[in-house]
This record gives structure tokens, C-alpha cells and sequence, in this order.
């Protein structure tokens, strides 16, 4: 049975975003014993080109990764189901399209370049996820890739942020390559090798 907090996710970051805006910040975390997210951008931006298209899912306030990302001349369309986060970003980040919307059913269409689910994902249930990454993965152009955030192993994790609980939950790892192989990815970082952060790649179109 599903925890009652999976059901709070969306209400838990709109009643709370100005809190969420202060304690997430500006600035990009650094690795503690492994890559930070600096590095994890640089290699899901690797031979993109200038001014690629990016899906952001779960962009929150749109700092600081949609931030980072327009920092260095890329297109950025965030999508977060909550409407005072989506606000701040368009407010402080005009150069980006922010747009209120679930994952689970309010993808926008059309093919980007980079689709990013950062800490965004593992927020859905498993069976949610489920249904949702083929969704993510039908947006990614001939050469483009998908990065997101899982964790270990099958299950649901409830953390605490600001005396709340916090919704977490993940497929199993082969079940991640399965589905990520079923919608014409090829993985290039495993997340049950790399700390739970997965990087695929759509093949370019042939030319015959």
C-alpha cells in the first residue's frame, strides 16, 4: 500500500515554497565523495551543441539547475506541478518557459534535445514511474538523452524535510534499463553504479 505521503508531494511543495526557495538555494551542490552536480550537467550536456533544447521536469523554482542551464546559452522549458514555484521562476528567470503541470499527465509534446528529471522522479510512486519514464523517453530527439535520479532498489522511502514526511520511491534497477530499452535509449550511466543518477542517449536517425 501506497504511503499516505505519496499523496502530498505536490501539496507538500506549493504550501511550502518559499521555504523550499531558501533551503535549496542558488548555487549547485558539490559532490561529497563523488560527482557534483556541475559534473552531472556537464556530462548530460556533453556534444548537445549550443543552445539545445531542454525539458526540465520537477524544475521547482527553476534554481539553480534551469538557472545553470541558461547560464550557459541553452533553451530550458521547466514543467512543476506547483504554481508558487513556477511563479518565482518565471519572475527571476525570464529567459526560460515555465509551465504549471504533473509529470504524470502534463508533459508538454514535442522533441528536445535533453530531458531532465533531477530529484524529480523518485518523487512518484513506482507504478507511477512506471508509466511516466516512456513518457519522458518519447520526448527525447534522435541524439538526445534523458538524465533523472533513483534510488537503490525497489521500494518506497520516507524522508523528513522541515518536520514533513518526504515521499521517495524507486523501481528496481533492471527494471529502469528494461523500460529506458523498450522506448529506444541506450544507457550510458547505470544509477545502480553511479549513486543512483541514470544517463541515456537516443540513437541518431540513420541516413538510409
Amino acid at each position: 500500500m501506497t504511503h499516505p505521503a505519496a499523496d502530498r508531494i505536490v501539496g507538500l511543495y506549493q504550501d511550502r515554497a518559499a521555504e523550499w526557495i531558501l533551503d535549496r538555494g542558488d548555487r549547485l551542490y558539490r559532490g561529497h565523495g563523488g560527482p557534483g552536480e556541475t559534473v552531472w550537467l556537464d556530462r548530460f550536456l556533453h556534444g548537445l551543441g549550443e543552445s539545445a533544447s531542454i525539458l526540465d521536469v520537477g524544475c521547482g523554482s527553476g534554481w539553480p539547475i534551469g538557472a545553470a542551464l541558461l547560464a550557459r546559452g541553452h533553451r530550458v522549458t521547466g514543467l512543476d506541478a506547483s504554481p508558487a514555484l513556477i511563479a518565482h521562476a518565471r519572475e527571476t528567470l525570464p529567459r526560460g518557459v515555465w509551465e504549471v503541470g504533473d509529470m504524470r499527465g502534463g508533459l508538454p509534446e514535442g522533441d528536445f534535445e535533453g530531458v531532465l528529471a533531477w530529484h524529480s522522479l523518485f518523487h512518484l510512486t513506482p507504478a507511477a514511474q512506471g508509466r511516466t519514464l516512456p513518457e519522458l523517453a518519447r520526448r527525447v530527439a534522435p541524439g538526445g538523452r534523458l538524465m533523472f535520479t533513483s534510488g537503490r532498489a525497489h521500494g518506497e522511502t520516507i524522508g523528513q524535510w522541515r518536520n514533513e514526511p518526504l515521499y521517495h520511491a524507486s523501481l528496481d534497477p533492471e527494471a529502469y534499463r528494461t523500460l529506458l530499452r523498450l522506448a529506444g535509449l541506450t544507457v550510458e550511466i547505470d544509477g545502480e553504479t553511479s549513486d543512483g543518477v541514470w544517463l541515456a542517449r537516443r540513437a541518431f536517425l540513420s541516413a538510409e
